[in-house]
């Protein structure tokens, strides 16, 4: 059943408040703790939260209730996502285009030629099929890969097929101490989620309204052998892990689950969150 109105209003009574915002919030992070998350604990409690979001280079949030209490804390940051690019690829794609050159000009070429080209098509078609929405990328890239390696005065550049524009989800904890008081809420929905959809999102669009941003992504510390928490992201929140994108992973994230999906995606997600969020009445 849908959101009624009286839950709806009591999910936007939450006050969401960028920590450096309000100096009460020196005192306030304290009464935060988190069993399963402690390193998460101990940045919001420690100085590291107040410097990067003073710094600004990473932003920190404090979601509060009604009546102040810390209910939760989460921080965004500006990302990149790429697609790698596959020197085999660049190399099916040249010669694809080539041969389907040759192939649309039989005139211009002996049969033998031609032939070979129909060939070439032939046996590499599955490999073909797999790279055609990007058939002209790839084989743009061949020719000047190398050029670019002898330009380029930073040895340390990676070069990717493409890149996008995204924003990090870097930490994203709720307050053990205020469980009581969200269970006082009285609504059947956990308060990741209700926090996901009704505040995180938000600001995803509007940050999107000021600069191209096409993803939203996490790193998900999850030790648990059936990958729970991981599989929270992609149900509940709709996160999703393929092979398709790659990120940059620093130390601090190793050993946690790579997951994204597209901002453009996010309003869809709010929709169905909101009609789902009660049970259906004759479910017993």
């Amino acid at each position: 059943m849908r959101i009624t109105d009286e839950q709806h209003q009591l999910l936007l009574s939450l006050k969401v408040e960028r920590l450096r915002d309000n100096k009460a919030n020196v005192a306030l992070v304290n009464t935060f703790k988190s069993k399963k998350n402690p390193v998460l604990e101990q940045i919001i409690t420690t100085r590291h939260a107040f410097d990067k979001d003073r710094e600004g280079t990473t932003a920190y949030y404090v979601v509060k209730g009604p009546d102040g209490t810390l209910l939760l804390y989460f921080s965004l940051k500006c990302g990149e996502l790429f697609e790698n690019l596959d020197m085999r690829k660049m190399q099916i794609a040249k010669a694809t285009r080539d041969n389907i050159d040759i192939i649309s000009n039989p005139d211009k070429f002996d049969s033998e030629t031609v032939h070979a080209a129909q060939l070439f098509i032939k046996d590499n078609w599955a490999e073909i099929l797999s790279i055609l929405p990007n058939l002209h990328d790839y084989a743009d890239k061949k020719g000047h890969f190398k050029s670019d390696v002898t330009k380029e005065l930073n040895s340390e550049i990676s070069r990717v097929l493409k890149t996008y524009p995204a924003i990090e989800l870097v930490e994203f904890c709720k307050n053990d101490n205020a469980n009581d008081k969200w269970q006082e809420f009285g609504l059947p929905q956990k308060i990741g989620e209700c926090v996901f959809w009704y505040h995180i999102v938000p600001i995803l669009k509007s940050v999107q309204e000021i600069i191209g941003c096409e993803y939203v992504y996490l790193f998900a510390a999850d030790n648990t052998e059936d990958r729970f928490l991981a599989n929270y992201y992609q149900v509940a929140l709709h996160f999703e892990n393929s092979n398709k994108l790659g990120a940059n992973k620093p130390h601090y994230d190793f050993m946690c689950y790579f997951l994204h999906q597209k901002i453009s995606d996010l309003d869809k997600g709010v929709e169905e969150f909101k009609n789902n969020f009660n049970p259906d009445e004759d479910i017993v």
